[in-house]
């Protein structure tokens, strides 16, 4: 995060806190924005404000806020209701805003997205603790600000993109982060180009894609203000479904556009007034919204790029994933695959598309159908996979990517930045650095077809040709039952370490009718033997987990894979941040959700497959399944085998192998057969 960034989230959330130490949270925001706004589009009034006595203050902001109603808008409205300015607006506050940096279009987004920060962060906190997102908190939660320079590459690889196709006049400034070959197509009169951002946030996608049709008709020898009018009149549309975020695109689209002369208001809208399906926003059907928001979901776009809400299934709230799983049921898995695939209705068939996903769907077996889609009915365009945690404002790993809404017989260019740590600043240096040349060692190039006829359709586009057509083998869901194991429900109440508990009470044989069995639980990287930690109460066949219910009488754990207990197996972690790990337990233990299992009724085969997974070779293909730190069973059941052949050989080396970690890991207190250290 830059200085000024810094400096305005500081700010925001400082005078967030005092604000609502003294008023209600709306009262706070509005008078924080429209002094926000103010300083942004009149920086002497703040100098002038300053100077006045604490009552003139008052009713000199009051009159300023009314008179930039008329001409802005948005935060200025009322439709927040009547607003009585706290003291502390005027004194603290104003004497702080001077010192904040607010020159830069995106200024207003951003102070609105840092002053709601403490509740978003608030909401995240919910869902990581599997907490379901109520439909009101759905934009304030998956609402994050789009960094510029990605907005650039959206509506350059979309937008420009299909300027240049129709022939239309090079906008120089505005195509740096624009890569692949350009077809030539049928031209496309400026006035007709329709720009969709459905999720439109505070407007930042809208307010650089503005930028982009005042240089096409200003190269069409259009005035300044004509060019203005034009854009907002005829070309840009946006949708969201916080009203406050509505407001602000609208009122930092009239001052961009009031500096050129215009005062024209853009054609963005809420959902509010709709029927019982505004909480859905763009994924509604225009019957089921009112006003502007029906008129928009009536049109057929040209263009739509946005930055969706990021939202899985099992966080979303009763009435929204009846919704979603009704109209989008193989795209439920994710709220922006649902958003994806709706934006693609609202695409002429010739039309291109623009997202910043998290990139689960590239590899993640939930979304083959969503792939499919992609590479079979569309056509993907450019893609870039950043790294894991580059991005500070959302903790999940990204892309972004371009496609024709129709399929083509096109290469595909790809960059792969998974591998350089850093900052988006860093991330945006070396993708430039890849747009820029073309033998970069990580850009590549392929086409759809290349992917569709490997199982699952993972888009695995930086591993060589050959090392694709391993996937042509059989799998090892093929060769072995892969199995996820229980889910107690509350893992507090049911697990203890093995050292938590009386050793009388502790089954280490499975033929003991005890309380605690040992239980296979995943845990670090370590291959062979180990992660031999943990218990779980077992007793009378698991009777107490089977039936764990809540007051109400719903199961709360899920006993599955139940008959795999006690059988040999060979298991990995589905949850490590180290590379892919595979272990051997025996016949004495159960195994839960975080300790997948392979099983074989084959010793030998057992310890052959211990041995391919641990091989440099399924390290590769499982960072190709599944590059996140969740590698569950479905992921494994989609490495590539080769055909079984005994052997003698790599049986004794897997069994020397696990003997050798299996000494190292008794070699600790931590192991029940610890006898002493090694160096004693």
């Amino acid at each position: 995060m830059n200085v000024r960034h810094t400096q305005m989230k500081k700010f925001a959330v400082h005078s967030r806190e005092r604000l609502l130490a003294v008023t209600d949270e709306n009262t706070a925001y509005t008078s924080f924005m429209r002094l926000c706004a103010i300083a942004f589009v009149c920086p002497q009034f703040i100098s002038q404000l300053s100077e006045l006595s604490v009552t003139e203050r008052h009713s000199a902001f009051e009159e300023k806020c009314k008179e930039m109603a008329g001409q802005y808008g948005g935060v200025f409205n009322n439709d927040f209701g009547n607003v009585e300015y706290p003291d502390i607006l005027f004194s603290e506050i104003l004497a702080e805003i001077s010192g904040i940096s607010l020159d830069r279009d995106d200024a207003l987004g951003w102070a609105h997205q840092y002053f709601n920060e403490p509740y978003r962060t608030g909401l995240a906190v919910g869902l990581k603790k599997s907490k379901r997102l109520r439909s009101e908190d759905i934009a304030p939660a998956t609402q994050v600000f789009t960094p510029d320079w990605i907005v650039k590459y959206l509506v350059q690889n979309t937008l420009v993109r299909r300027w240049y196709e129709g022939g239309g006049a090079k906008l120089s400034g505005f195509d740096e982060y624009i890569f692949g070959d350009i077809p030539q197509l049928s031209a496309i009169a400026a006035e007709d180009m329709k720009f969709l951002d459905p999720c439109a946030g505070s407007g930042n996608m809208l307010l650089y894609a503005f930028d982009v049709f005042v240089k096409i008709y200003r190269s069409q020898g259009f005035s300044d203000n004509i060019a203005a009018e034009m854009a907002l009149k005829k070309n840009l549309f946006g949708l969201e479904l916080d009203e406050r975020a509505c407001a602000v695109a609208e009122t930092a689209l009239r001052i961009k556009a009031a500096k050129l002369g215009s005062n024209t208001r853009p054609q963005v809208f809420n959902f509010s007034g709709g029927n019982v399906e505004s909480f859905a926003g763009s994924l509604s059907i225009p019957e089921n919204c009112t006003g502007g928001a029906n008129a928009i979901l009536s049109m057929k776009f040209d263009v739509v790029a946005t930055n969706p809400p990021y939202l899985g299934h099992s966080s979303m709230d009763s009435k929204l994933l009846s919704f979603v799983q009704e109209k989008f049921r193989n795209y439920s898995a994710d709220l922006f695959l649902a958003f994806i695939v709706r934006s693609c209705e609202l695409v002429k068939s010739d039309g291109r598309l623009g997202f910043l996903t998290p990139y689960t769907w590239l590899f993640i077996k939930t979304s083959e159908p969503f792939r499919r889609l992609i590479l079979g009915e569309k056509c993907l365009d450019t893609l870039v996979q950043l790294e894991y945690s580059a991005f500070d404002n959302a903790v999940v790993p990204l892309c972004m990517f371009t496609f024709f809404n129709s399929p083509a017989d096109r290469m595909c260019q790809f960059l792969r930045l998974a591998d350089f740590k850093g900052d988006m600043g860093f991330q945006r240096q070396m993708m430039y650095r890849g747009i820029s040349e073309t033998d970069c060692s990580y850009r590549f190039s392929a086409k759809a077809a290349d992917f569709l006829n490997i199982p699952s359709a993972p888009l695995i586009y930086w591993l060589s040709d050959d090392i694709r057509r391993i996937f042509e083998l059989s799998s090892l869901s093929d060769v072995a039952d892969v199995r996820e194991g229980l889910i107690t429900g509350d893992n507090d109440r049911f697990l203890r370490r093995w050292f938590e508990v009386s050793i009388e009470k502790c089954a280490f044989c499975r033929e003991t009718e005890k309380k605690w069995y040992p239980l296979n639980k995943g845990g670090d990287y370590r291959r062979w033997f180990g992660n031999r930690e943990f218990l779980i109460n077992w007793e009378h066949s698991g009777e107490e987990i089977r039936n764990f219910r809540d007051k109400n009488g719903k199961l709360l754990s899920r006993p599955q894979s139940v008959e795999y207990n006690f059988h040999r197996a060979v298991s990995w972690s589905a949850l490590t941040s180290g590379r892919f790990s595979a272990r051997y337990y025996d016949e004495n233990f159960m195994f839960n959700v975080a300790g997948s299992c392979a099983f074989s009724t084959n010793y030998a085969h057992t310890m052959w497959l211990l041995a391919l997974l641990n091989s440099k070779v399924t390290d590769v293909l499982s960072q190709a399944l599944n590059p996140t730190m969740n590698m569950n069973a479905g992921d494994t059941a989609r490495l590539p085998i080769p055909k079984y052949r005994p052997n003698r050989h790599i049986k004794q080396l897997a069994e020397e192998c696990v003997k050798l970690s299996e000494q190292d890991w008794d070699s600790f207190e931590t192991s029940w057969d610890f006898q002493k250290h090694p160096l004693i």
